[in-house]
């Protein structure tokens, strides 16, 4: 079987406010982990950005992430209104010093609406930038995230932690909007990531595997046997991801 450079969109470091059965905190431990099932690097969480907040878990997930360039942070953002986080102009120069190229919206958790009084400036700026936005399902609907996808064509959009059961939905709003585009940690659909790419091409579907919560091998699995080309498998396992967060323009 041919070997493939998987690079994943889902990973989490940091320690939750409820344990759970699988838990690092150690980026080297994360990047052996990793290794042994074939992924080289990947986008990174943080719990303290989600559990605390954005402003401490994104300064500690830069420094957690220092000696180990393959894997990249994501940081958790909010809108600037209250004064407990930069503006977006700030906020660009901040991301720019720490090479981040994707960011993570926690709208339900962190208590805000994603509507254009409330996140259009931050949304225009990570558009502008070319900063990819990622965003888990349960966080934000689909109709969420078609409203963003089509408000700002330039924002490539991915939903991650997905169900398996919403592809009625999706395949309507990858209709709509060829922005958006489905982390696959979630989506265990019986021959689902096939039928994605017979319709709207590989292009559409990133890796990911929500290590440490779940095995990664698992998502490698889902890729490895499809019953997809291997070209396909190779864009999914890495290529596309790589190709959407190369665009970010850091300056």
């Amino acid at each position: 079987m041919r070997e493939f450079d998987f690079f994943d969109l889902n990973l989490t470091l940091g320690r939750p406010r409820i344990p759970k059965l699988r838990v690092e905190t150690d980026a080297a431990v994360m990047k052996a982990d990793l290794a042994a099932v074939g992924i080289s690097g990947g986008l990174v969480r943080h719990m303290l950005s989600v559990e605390w907040h954005p402003t401490e878990g994104n300064a500690e997930l830069s420094r957690t992430l220092e000696h180990t360039p393959a894997f990249e942070p994501v940081w958790a953002v909010l809108p600037h209104w209250t004064g407990e986080f930069p503006p977006p102009d700030d906020l660009a120069r901040d991301m720019a010093a720490n090479r981040v190229r994707a960011v993570i919206m926690y709208p339900q958790l962190h208590g805000f609406h994603v509507r254009p009084s409330v996140t259009g400036p931050l949304l225009e700026m990570l558009a502008v930038k070319r900063v990819l936005l990622l965003l888990p399902f349960v966080e934000a609907d689909l109709g969420v995230v078609e409203t963003i996808a089509r408000n700002h064509p330039t924002l490539a959009v991915v939903v991650s932690d997905t169900p398996y059961s919403f592809a009625r939905e999706l395949y309507a709003v990858f209709t709509a909007c060829p922005n958006v585009f489905v982390e696959i940690s979630g989506y265990m659909v019986h021959r689902g990531i096939e039928d994605i790419v017979n319709r709207f091409g590989e292009e559409r579907l990133v890796f990911g595997s929500r290590y440490p919560s779940y095995n990664p091998g698992c998502a490698v699995a889902a890729v490895l046997y499809a019953r997809i080309p291997d070209d396909a498998k190779a864009a999914i396992a890495g290529r596309n991801a790589k190709s959407l967060i190369a665009k970010a323009v850091l300056t």
